[in-house]
């Protein structure tokens, strides 16, 4: 059976990548609409869709949030830009596995929430204790997290909720109050994700 010339799909590979074109992929406007990166495609409507992943160090130039993932979904191109719109986040394993020792509790929250303006987001909280502690103390300091998330949600839109999750202010206020249970390592929101926009 013959086997196909390697040069030739070599060249041929080459003539397919000259055919496509670089779209410019920029944050939506409320993280700066800055630039976060490069996607090729031969056909602008193959680019939809496609989910650019970057981190807040890279959006902000705070080297202290390198753990922060963000993911950008692109939903919109117009000539050699790509606009995109916020999918969700979450904290890197390894900064997490950093957080997490022995003797410690990790008191862990998944709720499903709805802002403001009618987005629905699955956010997940994180709290670490300093020691272990009782069941009740974890119970007490998971109803703490979910009614700050949960009043958050009531009293912000999806872009300053998603925002105030991001940047730590949300988490922060948990720990403030968490810690009048019992002394705390850490607090985070260590994942979001959306799970549906209000119908337009």
């Amino acid at each position: 059976m013959a086997r196909a010339n390697p040069r030739k799909r070599a060249a041929a590979a080459r003539d397919k990548w000259k055919l496509k074109n670089w779209y410019i992929v920029y944050a939506p406007e409320f993280f700066g609409s800055k630039e976060i990166g490069l996607t090729p495609a031969d056909d602008p409507e193959k680019v939809k869709g496609r989910v650019i992943e970057t981190t807040l160090k890279d959006l902000t130039g705070d080297f202290t949030k390198g753990q922060v993932k963000l993911y950008f979904q692109i939903y919109d191109v117009k000539g050699q830009n790509a606009y995109t719109k916020f999918k969700g986040h979450k904290l890197a394993r390894s900064y997490i596995r950093s957080l997490v020792r022995r003797r410690t509790t990790r008191i862990d929250g998944i709720f499903n929430i709805t802002t403001k303006d009618g987005y629905k987001l699955r956010v997940m909280g994180m709290v670490i204790a300093i020691r272990r502690i009782q069941t009740s103390q974890e119970r007490a300091i998971r109803e703490i997290m979910e009614n700050i998330i949960r009043k958050k949600a009531e009293e912000l839109n999806f872009t300053d909720f998603v925002l105030e999750a991001v940047n730590g202010k949300m988490a922060a206020e948990i720990a403030r109050e968490a810690k009048k249970i019992y002394p705390l390592k850490r607090a985070e929101i260590r994942k979001i994700k959306v799970l549906a926009e209000p119908e337009a």
